[in-house]
């Protein structure tokens, strides 16, 4: 009750008139204020601030005049994750093993390759090493099946050619692979894949995600192990995508202590029904969660800020959407509009992968998704970078709306970069057309001042260097793009003769 009436005295509470009118940096500015104050404690899943942020997000939307649909009529859908921290491991290689030789082991320096298990505890013994690619099994090719498998770790690519590490992971995991140690294919990388892979590692609840075993091993061991394979690691990973799975002649011994801890967080969603909703349906999400209170408190200052707001990522995508929701709610469109705020995008897009998972409605049901992330950077909404753009036949139709509102498409393919770091990715793994549209991502210089400094930092929060100029533009375009989607009159439909593409 007490958020409901922080609503009315802010006045954010729905009215009529808010169908019609431009939304504005204020609107937004009102959101974000709440949604990035301390009181929040950076929203980070399964705390109190997780608590204030989703009943916040429900409590506007219901305002807003959307109807839940959620998990048994509520604006809720419980996602189940679990959290890993690796403790104590070790690792013994041998090789020249066969005809029942015990072998010769293989000095691996325990700092540059660290493990952790999926469950409390994982000891084996004698497990057969292979080293694996990308390229599809062949005929005849040696299986995984109760093996550990060695799997290149390319940096990410953005642009959908380089096959994806989790896809080609979980494949392993599918085909009976005991573990799966992801290798780095240069030395300067290991620092920051070590440090990552050291805290606290969160996935979805569900063996399928992870191996009983699984960590990551530097370039100069890898290479020391191949020499004693006479094998040139630099040429495997050259070739992983050519190769698919090649026996090696070691075997391992490995044990691993890990601190498990599964709790539960939640995605909200809403939605404005069509008149037709056999019609199809349109998504808008964003992701609700922070990184909460992310330093350790400082004894020698203890007024030193701990807390990772996250103003602009994603208190602004949040708000962009509970403002697009007010505005389409109005009715007389003839597909349903969804609404998702999704949990957990910051530790691998876990909310999102949760729903498409368990969908409240047939995901081939979506004719288009649009994230909103990260808007709140842009000094000037004319321009927009659409993340997406070349992979759908509605691109198109993208031009049409920016035409008629008055925006113009950075074609650089820049913004591309981002396309597997943010939740409509999951929606394109299953060949559904998401986007992501923002001024944000079209100013480069700003973005890039932004990554490097803010970004997932303490320093993310409401102050005078909060601009949203652009993320103002970017919400009525939000609203633009929702009426022409929803309406089966204009799409699918014939574009205007001389819209054209911008």
């Amino acid at each position: 009750m007490r958020l409901i009436a922080v609503l009315i005295i802010s006045g954010l509470f729905f009215s009529e008139a808010a169908h019609s009118q431009s939304i504005g940096e204020s609107d937004l500015l009102g959101h974000i204020e709440i949604l990035a104050s301390d009181a929040f404690e950076g929203r980070e899943p399964g705390t109190i601030g997780e608590n204030k942020t989703v009943n916040y997000i429900a409590t506007a939307w219901s305002a807003a005049g959307l109807l839940p649909a959620g998990e048994k009529g509520s604006w809720y859908t419980p996602v189940s994750l679990v959290e890993r921290t690796s403790e104590t491991y070790r690792i013994k290689f041998t090789y020249g093993s066969e005809g029942g030789s015990e072998g010769k082991a293989v000095r691996i320096q325990q700092d540059e390759i660290i493990l952790r298990s999926r469950s409390s505890a994982f000891r084996q013994s004698g497990m057969p090493l292979v080293f694996a690619g990308y390229a599809e099994r062949g005929q005849g090719e040696p299986s995984v099946a109760g093996k550990l498998v060695l799997l290149p770790r390319a940096p990410l690519d953005d642009s959908g050619r380089v096959p994806d590490f989790r896809d080609r992971k979980q494949r392993l995991i599918q085909d009976g692979a005991v573990g799966v140690i992801a290798v780095l294919d240069e030395s300067d990388r290991w620092t920051r894949f070590q440090r990552s892979f050291q805290r606290a590692s969160t996935s979805l609840v569900g063996a399928e995600n992870h191996a009983e075993l699984e960590g990551v091993i530097s370039f100069d061991q890898f290479e020391k192990m191949m020499l004693k394979s006479g094998l040139d690691a630099e040429t495997l990973l050259a070739d992983r995508d050519n190769l698919s799975v090649i026996d090696l002649s070691f075997k391992a011994d490995a044990r691993a202590e890990t601190q498990v801890r599964s709790y539960r967080s939640h995605n909200v969603i809403g939605r404005i029904p069509g008149s037709d909703p056999n019609s199809g349906a349109v998504l808008f999400l964003g992701h609700w969660d922070h990184f909460g209170i992310c330093r350790v408190e400082d004894p020698l200052d203890p007024d030193k800020d701990g807390i990772c707001n996250g103003a602009v990522d994603n208190a602004s995508g949040i708000s962009l959407l509970i403002e697009t929701a007010k505005r389409l709610s109005g009715g007389g469109q003839d597909r349903d509009i969804y609404f998702l705020a999704t949990t957990a995008e910051e530790k691998g897009l876990l909310g999102a992968r949760a729903f498409v998972d368990n969908a409240p409605v047939a995901l081939e049901k979506f004719v288009v998704v649009f994230n909103a992330d990260t808007v709140a950077l842009a000094d000037d909404g004319t321009m927009i970078a659409v993340v997406g753009l070349g992979k759908s036949e509605l691109d198109s139709d993208i031009a049409v709306v920016a035409a008629q509102e008055g925006r113009k498409i950075d074609r650089s393919d820049k913004a591309d970069a981002y396309l597997k770091r943010q939740d409509g990715y999951v929606f394109w793994e299953r060949d559904i057309p998401a986007y992501m549209i923002s001024s944000a991502f079209a100013d480069e210089e700003r973005l890039k001042v932004f990554l490097d400094g803010p970004y997932h930092d303490v320093s993310d929060e409401v102050n005078d260097a909060l601009v949203l100029t652009g993320a103002a533009a970017d919400a009525n375009f939000h609203v633009a793009l929702g009426r022409y989607f929803s309406s089966t009159g204009t799409y699918p439909g014939i574009a205007p003769s001389g819209s054209g593409d911008n």
